[in-house]
């Protein structure tokens, strides 16, 4: 996938999974922008698959980091910006990992990141965000509206904040993911749809200007 930028789907997408608990009220950002943290936050996809027989498959990207400008007073000035490592892929298997990073797949080599970056966001009757931007994975750029929940959170001794997830579905053929995998002499029929869930935890971030 490419880079993503969220003004943190991921997703996104992904674009392309967010989950945003603040910090205690004490330390939450004055100015509402927030640094995506690596290491309480996801970025995951699941992609069916059959060769003999059906098969899901896991994956998820190790490195990936962005921005995320949230008012709670305002949920409508929204904005996710998030970059995804693509070579940082991981399929839990050495073999499949690379597939994905081939020149048939993710070709990381030319295209190093994947990226969402939301240009708008509407508040939904139930209190969801239908957050809409740009994905650009492999060099391509496609305009999606990626629904995005959010709930109160307690995580990390807060006494209030927000939560924001993402699951959605890609067609990786919009892409230019065509890869055709061989398994054991058979050919692997990858599903188009591949479905995305982000999941990103924030920090407080620097001041502005």
């Amino acid at each position: 996938m490419a880079p993503v930028r969220l003004p943190v789907s991921t997703a996104a997408a992904i674009v392309f999974v967010l989950a945003m608990p603040y910090a205690a009220r004490a330390q939450t950002s004055s100015n509402g922008v927030y640094i995506v943290d690596l290491a309480a936050s996801t970025v995951s996809f699941t992609l069916q698959a059959s060769a003999i027989f059906k098969v899901k498959k896991d994956g998820y990207f190790k490195n990936f980091s962005g921005l995320v400008s949230y008012n709670p007073e305002r949920p409508v000035d929204t904005r996710v910006d998030l970059t995804v490592d693509a070579d940082s892929i991981d399929m839990r298997d050495p073999e499949h990992s690379q597939l994905l990073k081939s020149a048939e797949f993710f070709d990381v080599e030319r295209f190093p990141t994947l990226h969402f970056a939301s240009e708008s966001t509407n508040l939904r009757p139930d209190g969801t965000l239908s957050v809409t931007g740009d994905m650009t994975i492999r060099g391509v750029t496609r305009r999606m509206t990626i629904p995005v929940t959010l709930r109160p959170t307690t995580a990390s001794g807060s006494t209030e904040g927000r939560e924001f997830e993402s699951t959605f579905q890609i067609d990786r053929t919009e892409f230019g993911l065509n890869g055709v995998p061989d398994w054991h002499g058979f050919h692997v029929s990858i599903s188009k749809k591949v479905e995305i869930h982000i999941a990103i935890a924030t920090r407080p971030g620097p001041p502005l200007p």
